[in-house]
């Protein structure tokens, strides 16, 4: 039995590409000991180039033998190695003669007809069908040129006609029947000779007919792609090639955008229950898809999504509907009377609307034409409008197996639902095997991206994008890298510090980061490393911003209104002047995604997350006390008269609990920056400058370089001293305490009594007691380490992780 081949204009286009169909051709035919019928598309482009040249003579003319030289140069590259024979020259010549007249006869005329337009476009598939034929010859494989328009019979509908099945089966037998032959895909002809096509991607269809004809043992169609995808891999980089699919199953991706495959090639094949293998020809080495009558399970009863983009939905509705016969008739009748195509239909049982999707190309004319359908019902007011929602996208999801399993709208609608990805329509047939659905078009690759996640993922997905790789960068690198990889995908694809950074192609190797930034890394410029998040195509993305910078808190609305997930430590953005934040929440909430700064105070300690589910629940909180710095708690913690408190500073600062430069701690201001964050949570429309700091520095002491503040150190040792002792002959200790109360807010250096929570906080501890209307006069009380690389990272992993996880904050 007969393999039929198909390979299309990408797979002729190069003379290399040509070489390589022609060892498949080989290896075929040596392997099955078989010659196959080969179809074939025009070289790559010229279609498009015979199109334009036949609209441009009918406009202005065009410049006839250069064209024609053009499309001969182009060929003789390709086909170089048998371009001087002497056959080759005359059927090229014949060709060449055969274009100027038809290009002549346009110009003549200034119209280039449908008609005229379909043997221009013949041309494409006779050049290349004749001219590999002739290659195949030279190679030692014998191959007959054969032009298709003798055989497959159509109607007289030029630029896509309809197949007169009998005579056709009957002629392919009868022409196609022994010996390797290359067929002109594409074109067709009446009975009368005229010459025909099969619309776009026809030659797709040539190859079916001609399998279902000959009773092929299969068609294989060879592309620029692997196969059938799980979703389109330019939108959902997690997306896998479907080793089988259902003859339906590839019906319905086809119909809804999945571009590998004609949608009318299944036809013939289906009813010959005849094998299709979509086959890479640059890659043929790959499996590609098999597709079969049926289905076989799998563990995804989801096969695949496809989608349309530029979509109208169009909603006809009106009390005057409701019970009236044949309104569905006169509305589809209307659309069918002006040729207009629907997508996809949507009605409520109520019957009191009409909703359907049109292309974007349609939409006026197909509104305009129900308004004069329904004139009088409109100035009645039976109808009550014709409403038009250009830019939409309708989203397939297609599966053999979604029947009678359970669940499948459940996960769809409430993934959607948890992203914030409104469905404006809904169709689902009887069979189950397809639920469709549409959205705004802005928001239809993060649509694809979740819905893909949601069907097909084992583990939570993120694309991560770090900013400062000090302490805490460095350290989360290293927990992510601990991660049990089966419960969670964290792909770094970017890392940037002061000096450098690196944007990556594919993910970053965590356990060679710093070398991949030393050698590939690029001069640190965060406007640009913006830029190539937004333009990434990848789903999840995650913008971590582990820095202590203004610079990076001027991104946030940007990344934010763009779909960007921010994750950060960074205290500037919460304690920005109120215009800046102000801005965030607003473009957390258009772009659908998640804010999360847990670690801005009290590191990975529940602190904000708690005072938050203070408020969410009803309670009023009347004060906040505590303790908010593990540095300055384990500065004081430790003054206990043993050691001086420059000696217990430069500890803190080498086990990483201080800032780089120290003097952010003991300014004081890093604790104000937390109590403003509070503040702000509670509503508090305050600025920095509202609350009261008392810092643990002279003021000139801010003005020296580092060195010089590490060198100058002790000299604080006995005022601290003394202070001790001070709080000692009371039976008190020293504790940096931060307090909010409705009329304001302080930090400063306080005596405790030695019983108290506050004196009990040790090491890097932080500690905060929350006063509401239900907790007093015990507080609501959250403590434990506040300090520290390895306690921060972990924060911030957490926060990433609830992100993954699609975690409700």
């Amino acid at each position: 039995m007969k393999t039929v081949m198909k390979f299309g204009g990408s797979s002729l286009a190069t003379a290399s590409r040509v070489a390589k169909v022609c060892t498949i051709i080989q290896d075929k035919q040596t392997v099955e000991g078989e010659a196959p019928i080969v179809v074939v598309s025009a070289v790559g482009g010229i279609t498009d180039a015979l199109i334009e040249a036949a609209q441009q003579a009918a406009q202005s003319g065009i410049d006839r033998e250069a064209f024609c030289q053009t499309i001969q140069h182009i060929h003789a590259d390709i086909f170089s190695p048998v371009w001087n024979l002497g056959e080759v020259r005359a059927f090229a010549s014949d060709l060449l003669r055969e274009l100027d007249d038809l290009l002549h006869g346009i110009e003549l005329v200034h119209q280039a007809s449908e008609r005229t337009l379909d043997r221009v476009v013949s041309l494409g598939e006779r050049f290349s069908a004749f001219l590999l034929a002739r290659l195949l010859s030279q190679k030692g494989l014998p191959a007959a040129y054969s032009d298709a328009r003798g055989y497959i019979y159509t109607d007289l509908r030029h630029g896509g006609a309809r197949i007169l099945f009998s005579q056709t089966e009957t002629a392919i037998r009868r022409n196609l029947d022994a010996g390797l032959t290359i067929v002109t895909g594409f074109i067709a002809s009446t009975l009368d000779g005229v010459t025909t096509n099969l619309g776009r991607g026809g030659s797709d269809y040539s190859a079916a007919l001609i399998g279902a004809a000959l009773d092929a043992e299969k068609i294989e169609i060879w592309t620029d792609v692997d196969g059938f995808m799980s979703a389109d891999p330019r939108v959902v980089d997690t997306a896998f090639v479907l080793p089988q699919i259902s003859m339906d199953e590839a019906l319905e991706l086809s119909y809804f955008g999945a571009k590998v495959i004609h949608p009318q090639t299944l036809i013939p094949a289906v009813k010959k229950s005849i094998p299709v293998w979509i086959k890479n020809s640059f890659a043929p080495e790959k499996t590609g898809t098999l597709i079969v009558r049926e289905a076989i399970e799998n563990p995804h009863p989801v096969r695949g999504l496809s989608s349309i983009d530029r979509i109208a939905l169009i909603n006809i509705q009106g009390g005057g509907m409701v019970g009236v016969p044949g309104i569905a008739q006169r509305v589809f009748g209307c659309l069918a009377k002006n040729e207009i195509s629907v997508i996809m239909i949507s009605q409520a049982s109520s019957e009191h609307s009409i909703c359907f999707a049109v292309t974007c190309e349609q939409a006026a004319t197909a509104r305009h034409a129900l308004q004069q359908e329904f004139t009088a019902e409109l100035q009645l007011g039976l109808v009550d409008c014709i409403e038009l929602v250009e830019n939409q996208t309708i989203i397939a999801i297609v599966g053999e197996f979604m029947r009678g399993t359970p669940g499948i709208s459940g996960k769809l609608f409430g993934a959607l639902g948890r992203h914030r990805i409104n469905v404006t329509a809904i169709a689902q047939g009887s069979s189950e095997r397809n639920i469709s659905l549409i959205v705004d078009q802005a928001d239809s690759r993060n649509a694809i991206r979740t819905i893909h996640r949601s069907f097909f993922s084992t583990a939570p997905v993120a694309n991560l994008y770090l900013v400062g790789l000090g302490r805490i960068g460095a350290t989360l690198l290293q927990q992510i890298n601990a991660l049990d990889k089966q419960k969670y995908t964290l792909s770094i694809c970017g890392i940037a510090e002061q000096q450098k950074m690196l944007i990556a192609h594919k993910p970053i190797d965590i356990g060679r980061w710093q070398d991949e930034l030393i050698y590939s890394g690029v001069t640190t410029d965060l406007r640009q490393f913006a830029v190539a998040i937004l333009e990434s195509n990848q789903e999840n993305r995650i913008f971590v911003d582990c820095t202590a910078s203004e610079e990076t808190v001027q991104l946030y609305p940007e990344l934010l209104a763009r779909g960007i997930h921010i994750v950060t430590p960074n205290k500037r953005a919460n304690t920005a002047p109120l215009t800046l934040y102000r801005q965030i929440a607003p473009a957390a909430k258009q772009g659908k995604c998640r804010y999360l700064y847990e670690t801005t105070v009290g590191a990975a300690l529940p602190v904000i997350s708690s005072l938050r589910d203070l408020i969410a629940n009803g309670d009023t909180v009347v004060r906040i006390e505590g303790i908010l710095s593990g540095t300055l708690n384990y500065l004081f913690a430790g003054l206990d008269g043993k050691q001086p408190l420059s000696a217990i500073l430069h500890q803190a600062h080498e086990k990483g609990y201080t800032e780089p430069d120290p003097r952010d701690d003991l300014s004081g201001l890093d604790v104000a920056r937390k109590l403003l964050i509070l503040a702000r949570e509670l509503g508090h429309p305050w600025e920095i400058g509202d609350i009261q700091i008392e810092a643990l520095l002279p003021p000139e002491w801010f003005d020296w370089d580092r060195q010089e503040f590490w060198r100058r150190l002790p000299e604080l040792d006995e005022s601290f001293e003394k202070k001790r002792r001070s709080a000692a002959e009371t039976n008190r200790v020293l504790r940096y305490v931060a307090v909010l109360e409705p009329d304001g807010a302080s930090v400063a250096l306080r005596q405790v009594e030695t019983a108290s929570d506050l004196a009990l906080c040790r090491g890097t501890d932080n500690l905060v007691h929350f006063y509401s209307r239900r907790y007093q006069p015990s507080p609501l009380t959250v403590k434990g380490p506040g300090a520290g690389p390895e306690v921060t990272a972990g924060g911030v992993l957490a926060d990433i992780l609830r992100i993954c996880a699609d975690v409700d904050l």
